[in-house]
């Protein structure tokens, strides 16, 4: 198989090479892998991935109206819109200081304010203590062992 131009490799006893798709030679080491039978438990999911995210709220302005999957908003159930996320998924969102969270279903696209990477719900914004401020900083945690569409 041939992928970006560049050889895919083949797997013996056991090492897999990694092939770097944005560069022309890999500099990736191979990696041992164990085998697995079909009868096995499959390996644990990667640990959560937490990084900082700037978010709005929204909410009155937008109750009732239909949002980019075509479900109608509800400004006070736990959604939010992201550019990218795929319908469906589960995210927690934590206050830096950690002492508030709220898990919430992606179900719209945006936000389209510059800086900012994701818009809640009210619902979601009073759960995480920001509906006066409007804006923060908080943890995204994905993939929280969500469930994602199929």
């Amino acid at each position: 198989m041939v992928l970006g131009g560049q050889s895919a490799g083949t797997i013996q006893s056991g090492d897999v090479k990694i092939i770097d798709m944005d560069a022309k030679e890999s500099t990736a080491h191979p990696e041992k892998v164990e085998s697995v039978n079909p009868g096995q438990a499959p390996l644990p999911a990667p640990p959560n991935v937490r990084r900082k995210v700037t978010a709005g709220w929204y909410g009155p302005g937008h109750h009732k109206k239909l949002t980019a999957n075509g479900q109608r908003f509800n400004m006070f159930k736990n959604t939010l819109a992201h550019k990218t996320l795929p319908f469906g998924t589960k995210v927690r969102l934590v206050t830096l200081d950690e002492k508030k969270s709220a898990v919430g279903v992606v179900n719209d696209r945006g936000p389209y304010i510059k800086g900012r990477d994701l818009d809640v719900s009210y619902s979601m914004a009073k759960q995480l203590g920001f509906v006066s401020k409007g804006v923060v900083k908080l943890y995204i945690i994905q993939p929280e062992d969500y469930d994602r569409p199929n």
